[in-house]
């Protein structure tokens, strides 16, 4: 047989050849599998960065933030990684957009309902008292322009950052209490936790109003500094052990109906980041606020369910204390409009919005189905 020049061998010695490197390729890299060693742990990561949250370190909120660190890590293959600090650990809860805006951290997760100070409009990116539920909240700032608006609000404060929505949850608990809270007038003369709106909303109720971070709540009720705190849902209300210090939850979340939680990333920073890292990191606040929403759900039917067992006492507000809030919630809101000329352009938005979702909602979503958990006795087959 004639001979074929390939690196001085014939053409049969070179098909081993082959098949001998392939066989080598495939057992290197069953070694690594066998190691144990995933690929995103083997790459060097070409990006680092520090991130600060406003929660501790043990709740829901700052468990997105890790659940983005983490989903980024993976998206990258480990090109990029984050190290995500609780509140308190670089800067304190309510220093993390200021450390953002310097460089101090390359990215921060919180709450933009604490930045009302700043622009009033903040509160409509994090939570409005009766406005929003979670799929309407986030439609409309996918898809209504909202997420515009949310830029727009930090770029006219001169703050060098991008925004990302980057979780979600459902309506939050309205109070834990050491009294009841059924009617107006049982709030009255309260110390009540609460921060943003839902604060100045109560001031003008005769609530006298305290604002803390969370860390600081349990003990706060506990020796009854304050008789009614809010936080946050009721999942990550029971991580934060309130049904330890307050017989009394009292529901629904008037105040916030649903909570949208923000991605905050140093402007200068972003803009160093290779396309495909940007894409993933918008990918994964978009997962994560997926995961958020649905996790949440979850864990606060639970949560309900242990509170009873417990002997935590369930307490509604009555209808007609809940229509007064709407309206001295709307008159807030109003006022605010008048005085603020982006804050009408953001509240027309969101209102109209919301008023469009929840007549789709009612015009296409059968009564049987939002109605499952009290079906009338003769309609009744399970």
């Amino acid at each position: 047989m004639k001979k074929v020049k390939n690196g001085g061998l014939t053409a049969s010695e070179a098909k081993v050849d082959r098949r001998t490197a392939l066989k080598a390729g495939v057992v290197a890299l069953g070694a690594a599998a066998t190691l144990g060693s995933p690929a995103v742990a083997q790459r060097r990561p070409e990006v680092r960065w520090t991130m600060a949250t406003s929660w501790p370190a043990a709740i829901h909120l700052h468990h997105m933030a890790e659940y983005w660190a983490k989903k980024v890590e993976e998206m990258s293959g480990g090109r990029m990684v984050v190290d995500v600090r609780p509140s308190g650990a670089i800067v304190g809860a309510f220093e993390v957009l200021d450390a953002t805006h310097s460089g101090v951290i390359q990215a921060a997760h919180s709450w933009s309902g604490y930045w009302t100070g700043r622009n009033p409009a903040a509160a409509f990116f994090a939570s409005v008292p009766v406005l929003f539920t979670p799929l309407s909240h986030l439609a409309w700032i996918y898809e209504g322009g909202g997420l515009q608006f949310w830029q727009r609000m930090y770029d006219d404060l001169r703050l060098n950052v991008r925004v990302f929505p980057a979780g979600i949850t459902h309506a939050e608990t309205l109070a834990w209490s050491h009294r009841p809270l059924r009617r107006l007038e049982d709030f009255r003369g309260l110390r009540y936790r609460a921060p943003g709106y839902w604060g100045e909303i109560l001031r003008g109720l005769g609530v006298a109003v305290v604002t803390l971070p969370a860390a600081e709540l349990y003990t706060a009720m506990e020796r009854r500094v304050i008789d009614a705190t809010e936080f946050n849902t009721p999942y990550t209300d029971r991580l934060l052990r309130f049904h330890e210090v307050a017989r009394y939850f009292n529901v629904p979340g008037m105040h916030q109906p649903t909570c949208s939680f923000e991605l905050l990333i140093n402007r200068t920073a972003w803009d160093r980041l290779p396309a495909d890292l940007k894409i993933i990191v918008e990918e994964a606040a978009k997962a994560t606020t997926l995961w958020a929403l649905t996790h949440d759900l979850h864990q606060s039917m639970e949560a309900i369910d242990f509170f009873r067992r417990r002997g935590n006492q369930q307490v509604t507000l009555d209808p007609q204390a809940q229509w007064e809030i709407y309206r001295a919630s709307m008159e807030f809101l109003r006022r605010q409009a008048e005085a603020n000329a982006f804050f009408r352009e953001v509240f027309d938005s969101a209102f109209r919005y919301h008023q469009r979702v929840a007549a789709y909602d009612e015009l296409m979503t059968p009564i049987p189905v939002r109605q499952a958990h009290r079906v009338p006795q003769q309609f009744r087959v399970i």
